[in-house]
């Protein structure tokens, strides 16, 4: 049904691909992080990943494709669920004579706070991405504690008289942190990189409160500052005046991404742990199971546990 080359994964009954990574023809994008975008001649995707691929990628030919709609190419029909991950990320299910393809990308299990909930089809195969295939990489904590977690971090720099500076990448994670510290009363700059991404956000439905972009002046009284992590180890980091900083990132449960750098660490991710790998697997029933990304030892782990699924390469 599928073919693993260069580029990455192509449909053989038509020529599209599956989130390619390389220049292609035709390519279903998942979602709009910056490692998934190409540009592609025609791509095919939702209307929010569409905006976000227009904003960092400029133009191409679009086949925005709506949430529960179905698309016949030829003899193949495809359809779009939500994944979980950012606003707009999403799975793709393909039938074709009689069988059932699901495609992941990017997912999480557990609700955010900006983007759509994972929908799970059933498929007879399924190609998942597998970034937390280790089961050092279970958080067991709910957003909500996390969510207090941050809170606390942030009330404790302001006892102190310090600036939180809020370490997130500048699609999802800063939005997410954007609305939660926002509807809690927080008043919250934010970093123009992730300013304009949140404008789509806003586009679509995503309303934010008490947030505007930083003019990268010294920071005022108790407020907040997002920022991508890769930022605070710029000049821009002796604008913020006296700031600790709380890094949003599911690697904090097993290594510090930032090299230690960052003061704190939070384990609020936009990927699903290791538990939740098992939970979309039993939700889809599939019979058999390729895994992307993540730990080349992870499809032992599941045929341990009885499922037919080996590594894609």
């Amino acid at each position: 049904m599928f073919t693993y080359q260069p580029a990455g994964i192509k449909l053989d009954p038509i020529d599209l691909w599956l989130d390619a990574q390389r220049r292609v023809d035709f390519s279903f994008v998942s979602h709009g992080h910056a490692d998934h975008l190409k540009k592609h001649r025609k791509i095919l995707s939702t209307p929010a990943t569409a905006r976000f691929h227009q904003l960092r990628q400029g133009a191409a030919e679009f086949v925005a494709l709506d949430f529960g709609v179905a698309l016949q190419i030829g003899d193949v029909s495809v359809e779009l669920y939500p994944a979980g991950h950012i606003l707009g990320s999403a799975m793709i299910r393909v039938q074709y004579d009689g069988l059932s393809l699901l495609y992941t990308g990017d997912f999480k299990i557990q609700s955010g706070l900006t983007c759509e909930p994972i929908v799970t089809p059933q498929a007879d195969i399924l190609i998942m991405e597998s970034t937390y295939g280790h089961p050092n990489y279970v958080f067991n904590r709910s957003r909500d504690s996390m969510a207090g977690e941050l809170l606390d971090f942030v009330h404790g720099c302001f006892h102190k008289g310090e600036t939180p500076v809020v370490l997130a990448y500048s699609l999802g994670k800063a939005q997410e942190a954007m609305k939660l510290l926002g509807d809690h009363g927080c008043t919250v700059k934010v970093h123009q990189s992730a300013w304009e991404l949140a404008e789509i956000y806003s586009e679509f439905g995503v309303k934010f409160q008490n947030c505007r972009r930083w003019n990268e002046t010294p920071m005022n009284g108790e407020e907040v500052l997002i920022l991508a992590p890769h930022l605070i180890r710029t000049r821009l980091a002796r604008t913020i005046g006296r700031h600790k900083t709380v890094l949003l990132s599911g690697w904090g449960a097993g290594f510090n991404p930032m090299g230690n750098s960052a003061d704190h660490v939070i384990p609020l991710s936009d990927h699903a742990d290791f538990s939740e790998l098992f939970q979309l697997i039993d939700r889809i029933q599939p019979k058999r199971i390729y895994t992307t990304h993540g730990p080349e030892d992870y499809p032992l782990l599941l045929q341990e546990r009885g499922y037919d699924a080996v590594r894609l390469e």
